[in-house]
């Protein structure tokens, strides 16, 4: 490294003074974090706070003054000028005297019962028909009052004023002493005493917050609020939340794109006719309401600005004094660093300890130190280095003569390397030939040979399975639990386990389709240096477990009607009798013989006789329950096993369901036949003896009472 490289770098008190202004500004910046987090969050829920206490002000101003108008309407109802006036003046009297004492009321008057109007003030629509209007129709039975609407027909009656006439009405039932129905009293207020109530409620905050008041029917139109917004329909957050009932502060942006607070809540309460659901919101900018935190965050950033400078400035004056030392040092080294390599023989400059601070005092001592240990141990080194060379001639003539020796060593093993290579070749062509599937796994059950045989078997290639768990690929999830623990026990038993290896093991495994797949395996265990492996052969013997479960299955049906025979059924019954005992359910067994089933037989051959046993066995099985069981015993007589019955009548009702059935006309093929059947049952109940024997012959002596009884009733016909 050159001198020009050295000089480069950056200097200590550079270092210090960068580092003082960087901290200064990190916690400028954390303090501005802090800040715009802490502050701006207070401020806005203050000012959301502020704006919710605005809302619920006017929200219970507009409450009651509709109160107060209801409650005026329910005191005049029951003055008796009203209830029992003789003539309209008199009404008119009392009304105009309610309306001097509050100019607000635009409009009182009484309507008759068939919606004309009585008496009014002033006698502004005496007469006319107001049936239609929606005072009328709500205040016929109860206090109602109505929402803010136009003047339709006292508009032109009406001083004219700066703004269009607005009204929100106040109506209530009339009744006579007596309790008859004498007709309904309204109340129009004008809209100009909203319009002063939202005046009064932000005038002190309106200078310092610029705050707007809307009050927004259901419908959301703007019914009092800024000049040019009202009767305008508006649509956000806030009025959606404060028409579900909600009250609180949220910011949102309005239709004009700006950024607002806005306090929401609902006047009025649901159900109530008497009461009016408006939405009041009273919204702020929302600089404006974080002004205060801006400002902060700008006092912050110049106080910062300047400490930052004073600091950095006096970091340098300090880092400059303290670097001073070090410099010197620093100087001297480099000079002993700039002596060229070749001049070895020349003495290079003595390293002068500095005399300052003791950390450079001790630092310039130490290096000087260094120093002279490094000369002393140039010269051993050089020393060394001769002995070296002497030592690497040697190695190197030892080191030829080994490579001969390994290169006639590695012409051996090359040759028996290909012997080796060979064998492999004829051991992988007996296992790809051979009739039984060949896998050799490691001790934790992964693949890691397999041959063709097992490629056709089980359906994965040999470079699929190389490598992957065999229990998780072959094995049905139940069982690889189970075959994971047995490899355990194998692994660290070895070849004294006796009892599994080199033994043939029937099993059912899964190919690659997911079909099951039985097989015969044999295990062998196989030491290896490094430490074993287990080798298996698989025989598949789906035909031979076929063949076995045909010729069971054969065993167990009637060749004749294919119903379970009488092995089957003795099994069947046994199992029926203990499911009866252990569910506590009764059981019934069906003894069924065919009447004059001989005379058939031997008119029209075995073969008809045979048919009409068929289609006998296919109507029983047709009529009893799928649950049921229906097995033929021997010649013309079968049985039904019935469970799950709940009385002893059911069995009775399943035996008069299959009377009718069995009495219908068998269509041979040369002959049409109609038979009886007798039917002889014995219930088992689960407190009796499980006797298949007793059972069997309870139900025998039944069907033969039945046959009897048949006999007799056919002579007497």
């Amino acid at each position: 490294m050159s001198t020009t490289d050295r000089t480069a770098r950056p200097r200590l008190a550079t270092l210090v003074t960068v580092g003082v202004s960087a901290i200064v500004l990190l916690t400028v910046l954390s303090l501005l974090v802090l800040v715009d987090h802490f502050a701006i969050d207070y401020a806005e829920r203050e000012a959301g706070q502020r704006l919710q206490q605005l809302s619920w002000q006017m929200r219970d101003a507009l409450n009651r003054v509709i109160q107060k108008a209801t409650g005026d309407v329910a005191l005049l109802t029951a003055l008796p000028q009203i209830r029992d006036a003789q003539s309209p003046a008199e009404t008119r009297k009392v009304l105009e005297s309610l309306q001097k004492t509050f100019p607000d009321y635009a409009w009182i008057g009484m309507a008759n019962p068939d919606g004309t109007v009585y008496a009014a003030t002033q006698g502004l629509l005496e007469g006319v028909d107001v049936s239609g209007r929606d005072w009328f129709k709500g205040g016929q039975d109860k206090l109602y009052a109505g929402d803010f609407h136009p003047a339709v027909l006292l508009g032109k009656k009406l001083p004219q004023s700066s703004d269009p006439w607005r009204f929100v009405d106040a109506a209530g039932p009339v009744q006579r002493a007596d309790g008859s129905y004498r007709g309904v009293l309204c109340v129009h207020m004008s809209w100009g005493w909203a319009r002063r109530l939202a005046h009064n409620i932000l005038a002190p905050a309106d200078k310092q917050y610029s705050a707007d008041i809307f009050v927004v029917r259901g419908d959301g139109t703007v019914v009092l609020g800024p000049k040019g917004m009202e009767e305008q329909k508006i649509v956000n957050s806030s009025l959606a939340l404060s028409q579900a009932g909600a009250t609180g502060s949220l910011k949102e942006t309005w239709g004009d794109e700006r950024r607002y607070l806005t306090g929401y809540s609902l006047s009025g309460q649901k159900g109530d006719p008497a009461t009016l659901s408006w939405s009041v919101l009273v919204r702020q900018p929302e600089d404006l309401a974080l002004a205060g935190a801006r400002a902060l965050e700008r006092q912050i950033l110049l106080l910062g600005a300047v400490l930052g400078v004073v600091l950095a400035l006096a970091a340098a004056v300090v880092a400059r004094r303290l670097t001073t030392p070090l410099n010197a040092l620093s100087k001297n080294i480099e000079q002993r660093l700039s002596m060229p390599a070749n001049a070895a023989d020349a003495a290079p400059p003595e390293l002068v300890p500095v005399d300052s601070y003791h950390e450079v005092q001790v630092l310039s001592r130490a290096l000087a130190e260094l120093l002279r240990n490094e000369e002393v141990h140039l010269g051993t080194l050089r020393a060394l280095n001769e002995k070296l060379e002497t030592t690497v001639a040697e190695r190197t003539r030892e080191i030829a003569r080994k490579a001969l020796q390994l290169e006639r060593a590695l012409a051996q093993e090359q040759s028996t390397q290909q012997l080796l290579q060979e064998r492999a070749a004829e051991l992988r062509a007996i296992l790809d030939n051979a009739h039984d599937a060949f896998i050799a796994l490691d001790p934790g059950g992964v693949v890691l040979d397999w041959n063709r045989q097992a490629e056709r078997l089980l359906g994965w290639s040999r470079a699929e399975v190389i490598g992957q768990p065999l229990g998780a690929m072959v094995l049905p999830p139940l069982l690889r639990r189970a075959y994971e623990r047995d490899m355990r026990q194998l692994a660290e038993a070895g070849a004294g386990t006796e009892s599994v290896l080199n033994r043939r093991i029937e099993l059912t495994l899964h190919n690659r389709e997911g079909k099951e797949l039985s097989v015969e395996i044999s295990l062998a265990y196989v030491p290896r240096s490094s430490g074993h492996l287990f080798i298996a052969f698989l025989h598949d013997i789906s035909e031979r477990r076929s063949l076995f479960a045909s010729m069971e299955a054969m065993a167990l049906r009637d060749t004749l009607t294919g119903l379970p025979n009488r092995r089957a059924l003795m099994q069947t019954l046994d199992e029926a009798l203990q499911r009866a005992n252990r569910l506590r359910q009764s059981c019934a067994v069906f003894f069924l013989d065919l009447d004059r089933f001989k005379q058939v037989n031997d008119r029209y051959g075995h073969e008809e006789g045979d048919e009409l046993l068929r289609q006998f066995a296919e109507r029983v099985r047709q009529t009893v329950r799928k649950t049921d069981t229906v097995g033929r015993l021997a010649g013309d007589e079968f049985i039904v096993i019935l469970e799950m019955l709940h009385s002893d009548d059911d069995a009775q009702e399943t035996a008069d369901k299959l009377r009718p059935v069995l009495q219908q006309p068998f269509v041979l093929k040369t002959a049409t036949v109609m038979l009886g059947a007798s039917i002889g049952i014995a219930i088992h109940h689960p407190d009796d003896p499980a006797d298949i024997e007793m059972l069997l012959g309870r139900a025998d002596r039944a069907m033969y009472v039945n046959k009897q009884q048949g006999a007799q009733q056919r002579a007497r016909r």
